[in-house]
């Protein structure tokens, strides 16, 4: 079988394996580092959605954790079955909307929080920081894709 990419010659100027495999790096030192405080990725970024969101409102709801991290609402909801289970979440309803629940931080998922973010952040400084310069300018890129989908 012959190889039916216009990459055939030259993968390295695939974007998107580039671009896969940036985040693959990236993603394997954020999942090692998080593996050793007891939680994964998707767990950390529920937890930390709902810590940012609670800045403005005490009752976050599922859907409104759902649309700031970008999941779909059944992922949401089977990682919030999880952390509850461990203690990191309680999901009650919502005083605002008797149609949903609210989703808020245990102690426990706060201090969660407040080990794992200084982690990731630093992380995050030292992989994007290879950027120099050029590291505003990702972010503007990087949002444009997420606006456009």
């Amino acid at each position: 079988m012959e190889f039916p990419s216009r990459f055939k010659n030259n993968a390295s100027a695939s974007i998107g394996l580039v671009f896969i495999k940036a985040y693959n790096a990236w993603h394997t030192q954020i999942k090692r580092k998080l593996s050793e405080l007891g939680v994964t990725h998707p767990q950390f970024v529920l937890m930390t959605t709902i810590a940012y969101l609670s800045q403005k409102d005490e009752h976050i709801s599922q859907a409104s954790a759902a649309r700031m991290a970008n999941m779909d609402a059944m992922s949401v909801s089977q990682i919030a079955r999880s952390l509850i289970k461990g203690g990191y979440i309680s999901r009650l309803d919502n005083p605002n909307d008797t149609r949903s629940y609210a989703l808020y931080l245990t102690e426990k998922g706060g201090e969660v929080v407040k080990a794992a973010l200084p982690v990731v952040e630093a992380i995050d400084d030292e992989f994007f920081g290879k950027l120099g310069d050029e590291k505003r300018r990702f972010l503007e890129l990087l949002h444009r894709l997420v606006e456009t989908n």
